[in-house]
């Protein structure tokens, strides 16, 4: 059969996202479009291939028959395409073209720079962002990132990806270094030391969040903050209290010497992170990503905190022996 003339890749990675997304509307955001540029690459996707992609009848819209066909092959194609660009591109010993790994601002600021400088062999471009884990999802979705280490519910829902554990680390309690109050989080409100919020536009603010939902404490509203390092020094200022991580104190390990740190001894929980990519387009560098990164963490970056906080080393899980991860899928 022959190809249609109109029928090209950008329209199929178009309709792709369009499937992921469930919907156009989504679908625009994500490709940075407009809905009508969408709708209009859908139905000339539609014209050329001379049947019904979407049933636009209910909403929200979902797949005919072909669109389910053409989505399966579809995601495939689209793989094989990106692999094939990424295969003649290679430099000497198979170096990848370019490589894009997204990670929170946490994991960036600590493990970034030690990652490139072990594997910067396997690339010969790296972009390293960094930021809010759900902005990420967007980027990753519309093919603008090939790897993502992120929390491990972020991308629980996307199909088609493999999943390696990196580490697990727990959160934890920080006040002033003068404070000599109560330092459990279940017994709520501190007299005169207001709580420090981490922003619910991120995951770990939510994730906190969720976590004083279930102990049934509240705090007033003060103030919240998006990154660790501000959070961090207004705790070392004496303007308040936190829950936060070890990561986040890393990222500011020069106020180490101006707060306390705690365990969170009743209603204790903790963040998970993984290294994700696509299915079978990468070989076997996500894997190695992260197996150094968790070797890093663990032998490198953590162990700064140990002779300070000791009880820390306990509170870690590097997945020892649970390399992989593919039950999503």
């Amino acid at each position: 059969m022959k190809i249609p003339n109109n029928f090209d890749l950008r329209s199929l990675q178009v309709f792709v996202v369009t499937a992921d997304q469930g919907g156009m509307t989504q679908s625009a955001k994500v490709l940075r479009m407009t809905q009508s540029a969408v709708s209009q690459i859908i139905a000339g996707l539609e014209d050329s291939i001379g049947t019904r992609l979407f049933d636009r009848s209910v909403r929200p819209i979902v797949l005919t028959t072909a669109g389910r066909i053409l989505l399966e092959r579809g995601r495939q194609i689209l793989r094989d395409t990106k692999e094939a660009f990424r295969e003649t591109q290679t430099l000497e010993r198979r170096r990848l073209a370019s490589l894009t790994i997204a990670m929170t601002d946490s994991v960036a600021a600590v493990l970034g720079s030690h990652l490139y400088k072990h594997m910067n062999e396997i690339s010969s471009y790296w972009r390293l962002w960094s930021g809010l884990s759900p902005f990420h999802r967007e980027e990753f979705l519309s093919h603008n990132i090939d790897v993502i280490m992120t929390t491990s519910n972020v991308m629980e829902d996307v199909a088609g990806l493999v999943r390696y554990k990196v580490f697990q680390e727990p959160h934890i309690l920080i006040f002033p270094k003068d404070w000599d109050g109560d330092v459990e989080l279940h017994t709520g409100i501190k007299e005169d030391l207001p709580f420090m919020r981490f922003s619910l536009r991120s995951a770990m603010g939510l994730r906190i969040e969720r976590q004083l939902n279930r102990l049934r404490v509240k705090f007033p509203d003060v103030v919240e903050f998006d990154r660790g390092p501000s959070h961090t020094m207004a705790v070392a200022q004496g303007l308040g209290w936190g829950v936060t991580t070890p990561l986040c104190l890393l990222e500011k390990p020069d106020m180490l010497d101006d707060i306390q740190i705690h365990p969170i001894t009743r209603g204790a929980f903790s963040r998970h992170f993984d290294l994700l990519a696509r299915e079978d387009s990468l070989g076997e560098v996500p894997q190695e990503l992260a197996r150094k990164s968790r070797e890093i963490l663990r032998e490198t970056c953590v162990p700064v905190l140990y002779d300070r906080v000791p009880w820390l080393k306990d509170k870690f899980n590097w997945d020892e022996g649970s390399e992989v991860d593919n039950s999503n899928n």
